[in-house]
């Protein structure tokens, strides 16, 4: 009888170890996803394929007025080897509408990430990187603000990682990611279900 659990014990530890293994390095790429985390109010969107892309589109002025205190987004992410772990592939870019009077709209980027990211969740929790903290989880999800005195006054930097997407939100405030953790958890509608 003991043999027969050793070798059930031993069969689930590889059939374990085989799903792990699986879901760290051979998540399929899906076209799209990265609509599943904007929310269906959203007044603007702009897909682009690459980061190369949406470095190059118009929209990147956009973002880099935003960020305010003369940056860009091109210096902030030459400044880091993080950039092929959050920028692999889809990024959708969107604009969140005025959600109370007198605050500016939130700007917010999907990125997928798909194996990356449990790495990426890895390598965020055990971060020692100046200005990233960690402000706790929604639901099951993590969430990280970056602060730096690149990023405007009162504005901040929020990430999120779902299975396969990286959020991330600009905006003054640090909550207004909730927004698209809700969308992707379909608590409220995101864009894609007006498709």
């Amino acid at each position: 009888m003991s043999k027969l659990r050793l070798i059930g014990v031993i069969g689930l530890s590889i059939v374990c170890l085989v799903l792990s293994f699986g879901y760290a390095f051979f998540q399929p790429f899906i076209p799209d996803a990265v609509y599943e985390a904007v929310p269906v109010q959203a007044s603007f969107t702009y897909k682009a394929e690459s980061l190369a892309d949406l470095l190059a589109s118009p929209i990147c002025a956009q973002l880099d007025q935003a960020l305010g205190a003369g940056n860009s987004i091109d210096s902030l992410l030459s400044s880091t080897d993080w950039v092929n772990w959050v920028a692999p592939a889809e990024i959708v870019v969107a604009d969140l509408p005025l959600r109370f009077a007198g605050q500016p709209k939130a700007w917010a980027a999907v990125s997928w990430v798909g194996w990356r990211s449990p790495w990426l969740r890895w390598r965020l929790e055990h971060t020692r990187a100046e200005g990233v903290s960690f402000l706790g989880k929604h639901a099951v999800w993590p969430v990280w603000e970056y602060k730096t005195a690149d990023i405007a006054q009162n504005t901040s930097l929020t990430l999120a990682l779902t299975d396969n997407l990286l959020l991330i939100c600009l905006s003054e405030n640090p909550r207004d990611i909730l927004l698209l953790l809700d969308t992707y958890d379909q608590r409220n509608p995101s864009i894609n279900d007006t498709k």
